[in-house]
C-alpha cells in the first residue's frame, strides 16, 4: 500500500513513447499516474469499508441493549420484576439512566410508572440513534462502492491504454 508519496518525473522515456510522470512509493516502486490514482481509491475504499464494519459492530452492541431494555420494560408493565435492584442497577450502569429518575422501589404504580418513563426516553434516544447509524452505514456502503468502482474502472483503462500502447509499438 502507499504509505508516502514523492514525485519524481521520468524523463528518459524512448523516442516514440510520450514521456510519464511517475510516483515513488517508499519501496521504490514507482506508479504512473493512473496507477496511482487506482491505488488510492483501491486504499480509501478498504478504509472506508473498516469503518463500516466497526459502525455495524457498534449497532450490534446497541440492538443487544435495546432488547434487552425491552425486556425490563414488559417486566415492569406487567409487574413482574424479579429482583429491583439487579434491574435498576443495570438500567444506571449499562444503558445509562440517570439514577435519579429511577425510584429506588417499585412497590407503587407511581414508582413503576417513573421507571418505565425513564426507561420509555432512554430506548427512545437508542431507537433514534440506531435509524441513524443506519444512515451512516448506507452512506459510508455508497462511498466505499464508488472508490472501489472508481479503482476499478481505472484499473482496467490502464490496461487498455497499455494494450493500445503496445500494439502502437
Amino acid at each position: 500500500m502507499i504509505e508516502a508519496v514523492q514525485i519524481s518525473t521520468n524523463r528518459y522515456a524512448p523516442d516514440e513513447a510520450q514521456a510519464v510522470n511517475m510516483y515513488r512509493m517508499d519501496d521504490g516502486e514507482l506508479l504512473t499516474l493512473g496507477q496511482l490514482m487506482a491505488a488510492v481509491c483501491i486504499k480509501a475504499g478498504a478504509c472506508m469499508e473498516s469503518q463500516t464494519i466497526a459502525k455495524v459492530n457498534s449497532m450490534d452492541g446497541n440492538t443487544v441493549l435495546i432488547n434487552i431494555a425491552s425486556g425490563y420494560l414488559k417486566e415492569l408493565a406487567e409487574d413482574k420484576v424479579s429482583n429491583w435492584g439487579t434491574t435498576r442497577n443495570w438500567l444506571i450502569n449499562t444503558l445509562g439512566v440517570s439514577a435519579n429518575l429511577l425510584p429506588s422501589t417499585i412497590f407503587t404504580y407511581a414508582d413503576r410508572f417513573k421507571a418505565i418513563s425513564a426507561m420509555k426516553v432512554k430506548l427512545e434516544a437508542l431507537t433514534r440513534q440506531a435509524q441513524e447509524d443506519m444512515i451512516d452505514v448506507q452512506s459510508m456502503t455508497n462511498k466505499r462502492d464508488v472508490a472501489f468502482s472508481t479503482g476499478t474502472s481505472l484499473i482496467k483503462e490502464l490496461g487498455a491504454s497499455q494494450n493500445n500502447t503496445a500494439s502502437v509499438l
